[in-house]
């Protein structure tokens, strides 16, 4: 009788366990934070003349003074790319986009989660 509440404390214990171990392996469920702090950024890259530039290389960040680029796409072949990012502090994204013949450039994201990026050719 007087180790009947040792007896559940360890059933409580082993249960517990049995689930953060489960959770560690096989990860929470699909969608359980996706939603939460996930910015979707739509986005046009086209050249000087206003023609869609497809395959090109975006690259995207938080903040203008991190060093590392953390996520990246392609355009289609009309131009247009939707890239997901993990934002949690809601801060304004910084792209860099990338094209075969073009010169590089940087454009920053709409309040609307919008970016429209001109490339301009090499010389």
């Amino acid at each position: 009788m007087k180790f009947r509440w040792f007896r559940n404390f360890l059933k409580g214990c082993s249960l517990t366990t049995a689930l953060f171990i489960f959770q560690a392996c096989y990860g929470t469920g699909p969608g359980f934070q996706r939603n939460l702090a996930q910015q979707e950024i739509e986005f046009q890259v086209t050249d000087g003349e206003g023609n869609p530039i497809s395959n090109a290389k975006i690259y995207a960040k938080l903040d203008e003074n991190e060093v590392y680029w953390s996520d990246s796409t392609f355009t289609e072949e009309n131009g247009t790319a939707v890239l997901y990012l993990y934002n949690p502090e809601q801060v304004t994204p910084v792209l860099r986009v990338e094209a075969e013949g073009y010169k590089a450039n940087t454009a920053l994201v709409n309040s609307h989660g919008w970016a429209n990026v001109v490339l301009d050719k090499e010389e």
